[in-house]
């Protein structure tokens, strides 16, 4: 029999773990990889770049053609947790499926928690060798430039409203959705150019943006936290108070993902994390050289499951 591999590996928002993906997929030109991402918008604009190379789909495409592949990719593997154990169930159903026949399995994601480690150490045991490459998990790559913390909505709507329209795009997370389409309206209604995103419409979203590839406002929920490529974001604004901080990182990660300058206003204190402008600067450089001298280390440590 076989022995069975995990690997599992956790990198900044904005680190190219897509771009890894393709590098790896250069080291085994005969085999073709298989990358299942919960991101319906992310799998089809990978499809179209790299599916030559690569095959994409996402949990439930693979239920219908169930493919085999010895080399297996799960993307933002946390969303997992938080999608597979609510509306998406069949979301582990495929995992636990696909690793049963798998001889290598990678997961991937910024946002590994503690409870998810225990999780991952739990159903871990069918393997036979586990390694996990660190290269920072729960962190930013891209620290913003200025953190501003709002004494309130109505503060950061009129802050909103001093935008100088077709300068810059910016941002704005929202809770729910009906404040989606009412500050949209609000804005539109203000002169500005505005595309809004709820759940359910990241395709749409993506092919908005290849229409309106500047628009001085993007208002959404959480949905555009991951997947969809933006253009540069200048400011991001929070409308509400993130409790999830795995979720916070992963919105705030949209700003400086090619290294720009951007700021955020939100309504809370950021979570404890620490933005120290040289210290950030001092572990991207690590990293960069790590990933540089050491493209092979993701076989080199164990996973440390304490």
């Amino acid at each position: 029999m076989k022995k069975q591999i995990l690997i599992i590996l956790t990198s900044p928002p904005a680190s190219g773990k897509t771009y890894w993906i393709n590098s790896f997929q250069e080291e085994i030109p005969l085999e073709k990889l298989l990358i299942i991402s919960p991101l319906r918008a992310l799998a089809d604009e990978c499809r179209g770049r790299w599916g030559e190379k690569m095959e994409f789909m996402t949990p439930e495409e693979w239920l219908v053609k169930k493919p085999l592949h010895r080399l297996v990719i799960f993307d933002e593997f946390h969303l997992f947790f938080y999608w597979g154990d609510t509306f998406r169930p069949l979301m582990w159903e495929v995992f636990f499926e696909i690793s049963q026949s798998s001889e290598m399995v990678f997961l991937l994601t910024a946002t590994l928690s503690i409870d998810m480690q225990n999780e991952v150490r739990h159903f871990s045991a069918q393997f036979d060798q586990i390694f996990w490459l660190n290269q920072g998990n729960q962190i930013l790559k891209f620290s913003p430039a200025r953190y501003v913390k709002a004494p309130g909505r109505g503060w950061m709507i009129s802050q909103i409203k001093t935008t100088i329209p077709r300068t810059d795009v910016n941002l704005i997370f929202c809770k729910y959705r009906e404040e989606v389409f009412s500050l949209e309206k609000e804005l539109t209604d203000s002169g500005y150019v505005c595309l809004s995103c709820v759940g359910g419409e990241s395709k749409y979203m993506a092919e908005n943006l290849k229409k309106v590839s500047a628009p001085d406002f993007i208002i959404s929920t959480t949905v555009l936290s991951h997947g969809v490529n933006l253009p540069r974001i200048k400011k991001i604004y929070f409308t509400y108070q993130v409790q999830n901080l795995d979720f916070w990182i992963q919105m705030v990660a949209r700003g400086g993902r090619r290294g720009e300058e951007y700021e955020v206003y939100a309504l809370e204190k950021p979570h404890g994390l620490k933005w120290n402008p040289l210290i950030n600067l001092m572990l991207v450089a690590w990293l960069s050289l790590k990933q540089k001298f050491s493209r092979r280390t993701f076989f080199s440590s164990p996973f440390d499951f304490g």
